[in-house]
């Protein structure tokens, strides 16, 4: 039996941002710390999983845009397609991803530096950093939602 239109899109929408939100933090710090504080690859992976599942508070901050921007994609599936909606979670997201994979890259350049609070910062201001495109994210997810499709 096939899941109902609406929860096809919700889970779709929401383990896409799952896999985006899981590259733009695990996958970017591992990057990071290999390639510039030359870390290897499992310590990486190891040091990155402990303070993702220490730091719950933390991880859900970083998860928040992405959960949002789903909820907007599912939304959109659901009034217009679900290309319409994986069209645009793939646009937002990958400009998320790109602003947290260069804060994972900065804050490794502060700690090579001994800048521990700017190494901090770096990734804990990225939710307050992906407001300007949440909000863009949001006007063009009303705009979508608005416009009818071409007959």
């Amino acid at each position: 039996m096939n899941p109902p239109p609406a929860a096809r899109a919700y889970a779709t929408c929401f383990s896409l941002a799952l896999a985006f939100f899981i590259a733009s933090t695990m996958v970017s710090d591992v990057i990071a710390r290999t390639t510039i504080g030359s870390e290897g690859l499992v310590s990486a992976i190891s040091r990155h999983a402990y303070y993702a599942v220490t730091q719950p508070f933390g991880t859900g901050i970083l998860l928040a845009p992405f959960v949002l921007v789903a909820w907007m994609a599912a939304s959109l599936a659901r009034r217009k397609s679900l290309r319409h909606g994986l069209s645009f979670l793939c646009a937002t997201c990958i400009v998320l991803t790109l602003m947290y994979f260069f804060a994972y890259q900065d804050s490794q350049h502060y700690m090579i530096r001994g800048m521990w609070t700017a190494a901090t910062l770096a990734i804990g201001l990225l939710a307050f950093k992906s407001v300007p495109v949440l909000v863009v994210a949001l006007v063009a997810f009303l705009i979508l939602r608005r416009r009818r499709a071409a007959s």
